[in-house]
């Protein structure tokens, strides 16, 4: 019973001590700590910030802050101790920051940053303390850049992406135009957009235009240097929840109770459903009444309702699998376990078409023939249709 009280299922992020958009951000960041293995890149205290780190014992301070860090990750995914565990690993990070010039960097303090202001969430509501940290690093990153004269005559990327990067479509594009034009073009987008995202992140009405922006830009540079720069890519992206308006109530799934491969998907989901986030209602309930839907357009495809919103089809289950924490955390997965650049930009490009309007025709036409055999791709299966209500 203590041991029950205490180990909590990674995908379950309701019921604790946090919103489950920020314990979402947590587990993520938790969960890219550890696919990483960044621990280990927490070096021997070397030119600390603060002099009175010298005093300590450089091994035994590396070893408990990698320890820290590794035990703080788990916790926030194992345990329903989540404030406590994402505290213990931002902390270990911000200390290690501090222990090592060598080990600094601006991604990994963000990321500590972002795990102890979770920690000092409250239970309820939005997550201010995240949102304005969010705002303060876009808004720092671009006025850095605005100030920048490298920056504003287009010479520093011209020579990141020409010189270091050698990336074949900016080398093109720039041979096209007067020199440094392209350049420009890049540094000035760049600046305007990092300014753009710092002022919608702090005006709650635009955190769903702040999502979608941060989120294709943060895509964007992945795709463009195939490079997630350590921590960066997940930090950025995984901090995205704390924008997230996390559904008020059930997400209503009307389906097809007399088709057994339904079935069968519905029973799949409901495992992977923790919370959970769905109810489940057949089609022969009468339930599409109350949302004017007849019997033959909800045979024709699954419908999914929210607070203002209904989808059917390929849009439903897309808007599904975006509310399932399993989602999230294979496509860091995936990330961290690409093997190189081409395999990260695959990952990324590929979950950017899943997510966009450009998707629709080829999922669509996917799920029309799901839906047109879903009662033969089950052979001699048979259904229990739900009582009607």
């Amino acid at each position: 019973m203590a041991v029950s009280a205490v180990i909590a299922n990674p995908l379950q992020l309701t019921g604790l001590s946090l919103p489950p958009q920020v314990v979402m951000l947590c587990r993520l960041l938790a969960l890219a700590l550890l696919l990483t293995n960044h621990q280990a890149q927490i070096q021997t205290p070397f030119l600390p910030f603060l002099d009175i780190i010298d005093q300590l014992p450089p091994e035994l301070t590396q070893r408990a802050l990698q320890v820290l860090l590794v035990v703080g990750s788990l916790g926030t995914l194992f345990t329903k101790k989540t404030r406590f565990f994402a505290a213990m690993a931002g902390i270990s990070i911000l200390c290690a920051v501090l222990c090592s010039r060598g080990y600094y960097g601006n991604n990994k303090t963000f990321v500590g940053l972002m795990l102890v202001l979770a920690s000092l969430s409250k239970e309820t509501g939005p997550p201010r303390l995240l949102q304005w940290q969010f705002a303060l690093v876009y808004f720092g990153a671009g006025l850095n850049k605005l100030l920048d004269p490298d920056w504003q005559t287009g010479q520093f990327f011209d020579h990141w992406a020409t010189d270091r990067l050698q990336n074949p479509a900016y080398i093109w594009l720039a041979a096209q135009l007067p020199p440094l034009v392209a350049g420009k073009l890049f540094c000035w987008y760049t600046i305007v957009a990092e300014l753009a995202l710092a002022a919608l992140a702090v005006m709650p009405r635009f955190h769903p235009a702040f999502i979608w922006g941060s989120g294709l830009f943060q895509s964007g540079l992945l795709l463009f240097t195939g490079d997630p720069f350590n921590l960066f890519f997940y930090g950025m992206q995984s901090s995205l929840f704390a924008f997230a308006r996390w559904p008020e109530g059930q997400i209503l799934v009307i389906w097809d109770g007399s088709c057994g491969f339904c079935r069968r998907t519905k029973e799949l989901l409901q495992k992977l459903d923790f919370d959970p986030v769905f109810e489940w209602r057949p089609l022969q309930s009468n339930v599409g009444d109350r949302y004017g839907l007849t019997k033959a357009e909800l045979k024709q495809a699954l419908h999914a309702a929210g607070p203002g919103w209904l989808l059917a089809g390929y849009s439903a289950v897309r808007r599904m699998i975006l509310h399932m924490p399993l989602f999230a955390m294979v496509l860091v997965a995936a990330v961290a376990f690409s093997p190189c650049p081409l395999a990260r930009r695959l990952v990324v490009g590929g979950t950017l078409l899943f997510l966009l309007p450009v998707s629709n025709p080829i999922g669509n036409l996917i799920y029309g023939w799901i839906a047109r055999h879903r009662h033969e791709l089950l052979a001699g299966e048979t259904c229990e249709l739900p009582e009607q209500s």
